[in-house]
């Protein structure tokens, strides 16, 4: 018997233990599973005898991970996620594609037009991650991806590219009262609502980045509107409540449509653009190939 298969415990065990790690109740995990607690109780104490070390803290209402716990349910929890990608790959290796996207990305540029790739390829199945945080090169699910900043990117590998222009924008509303205003107003006036988010990138610039490059050397107090998210700060700028930054190549659509003027200030040209990337560490299928060439076209 392989050495490997003789150190490492039943599945059965660990899916015990990575259930109740989960769930944090040995219960809710004999819920989960269809067995019984006491089921579950017995499989995670033969499993912390075979290891010599306890992996839970046990209390009358929950069960905590010990140090030792955490280690193991980390391991587990990755060699789980690999099976699962592995077996959904093999149950349907070219008809499904996962994309991840920034929030901003996926409301602003894909879904309104993710129609036509449908009609393009009408037995692709799609899934899309759309998060702020950057896990595409650690996320073995994800075939093409989208990010905003400058290359090199880890892991991934460049396949296109969405120029960008920094402008800032406003509802047609509020852009009508706006002529004349200039850069020094932007910064001075408090009688106009700057609107910002939290940066989800280093490159991702703000309103005093917009200012210091566009000029602007004196004091700025910040913005008085501030979201968690491009999303919600570009919600508030078309319900006519402020002032937003916007990416051109981003807000294409919504600066066409005419929810969202720009206005007669300087535009600013970042380096940074929004990019296509694709893993480089694996070879891509004919599907992953027609999605990019899609995205190319259609962007």
């Amino acid at each position: 018997m392989h050495r490997l298969r003789r150190n490492i415990p039943s599945l059965g065990t660990l899916t015990a233990f990575e259930a109740a790690a989960r769930r944090e109740s040995f219960t809710r995990a004999a819920d989960e599973l269809g067995v019984t607690q006491a089921a579950v109780s017995r499989r995670i104490k033969a499993l912390e005898t075979e290891l010599g070390r306890p992996l839970f803290d046990r209390t009358t209402r929950r069960v905590r991970l010990t140090d030792a716990g955490r280690r193991l349910f980390e391991a587990v929890g990755q060699s789980f996620d690999g099976l699962a990608d592995a077996v959904e790959a093999l149950r349907a290796p070219d008809t499904m594609l996962t994309i991840a996207v920034s929030v901003a990305f996926g409301h602003f540029r894909l879904l309104p037009v993710l129609s036509s790739f449908r009609e393009l390829a009408p037995h692709t199945g799609l899934r899309v991650i759309s998060e702020d945080t950057w896990n595409a090169p650690d996320d073995t699910r994800i075939d093409v991806a989208v990010r905003y900043g400058h290359p090199p990117f880890r892991g991934m590998r460049v396949v296109g590219s969405l120029r960008e222009v920094l402008v800032p924008v406003a509802a047609p509303s509020v852009a009508s009262g706006l002529h004349g205003v200039g850069i020094e107003d932007l910064a001075r006036r408090r009688d106009l609502t700057l609107i910002e988010s939290a940066e989800p990138e280093p490159s991702w610039l703000g309103w005093s980045q917009w200012l210091r490059r566009s000029g602007w050397t004196g004091p700025f107090g910040g913005a008085a509107l501030r979201f968690s998210n491009y999303s919600d700060a570009i919600y508030a700028a078309m319900d006519g409540q402020g002032i937003a930054l916007g990416w051109t190549g981003l807000l294409k659509r919504t600066l066409a449509d005419g929810r969202l003027t720009v206005l007669d200030l300087p535009p600013l040209k970042p380096r940074e653009r929004h990019y296509i990337l694709v893993s480089d560490r694996r070879n891509h299928s004919e599907l992953v190939e027609t999605f990019v060439r899609w995205m190319e076209t259609s962007f």
